[in-house]
């Protein structure tokens, strides 16, 4: 037996989305959803790295744990400590809006190889960081 739902609030990536028209099938006498969950977790965090307001830490996690990242690893990347990414996470300090966008291209960069995002993997946070401490030649400027 099957039907839709017009409205369902699903939490079970760690924070709430409204699905519009769920397919819904009966399964032991229960109304589960009946939707591919990898393909809902990948437009997800798609609508994520869209989405035009702050992530919430929930999102972030959920970000994070989708690319099988651990707080270590994601930090590593994103040139912060793991302490940074687990206060992110439990609410206990803000993404500025820099660090967001950073996070917003690294997700998206894991996402799908893209030119424009070229730029970007040549000044990573954590490229930044790794050279920081080094000395640096003048930057090249080229006059026609």
């Amino acid at each position: 037996m099957e039907r839709k739902k017009e409205t369902f609030i699903y939490e079970g990536l760690g924070f709430p989305i409204e699905l519009i028209d769920t397919p819904m099938k009966k399964v032991f006498g229960e109304w589960v959803i009946d939707i591919d969950m990898n393909a809902l977790q990948v437009f997800v965090f798609k609508g994520l790295i869209h989405k035009p307001y702050p992530l919430t830490g929930r999102e972030i996690r959920f970000m994070r744990k989708f690319l099988e990242m651990s707080t270590t690893e994601f930090g590593k990347k994103l040139g912060i400590s793991h302490a940074t990414v687990v206060k992110w996470e439990k609410g206990q300090a803000k993404v500025s809006p820099i660090q967001e966008s950073y996070v917003r291209m690294f997700l998206f960069e894991c996402l799908q190889g893209n030119e424009i995002l070229e730029l970007y993997k040549a000044i990573r946070p954590e490229t930044l960081v790794d050279a920081k401490n080094k000395k640096h030649p003048p930057f090249p400027v080229y006059l026609s």
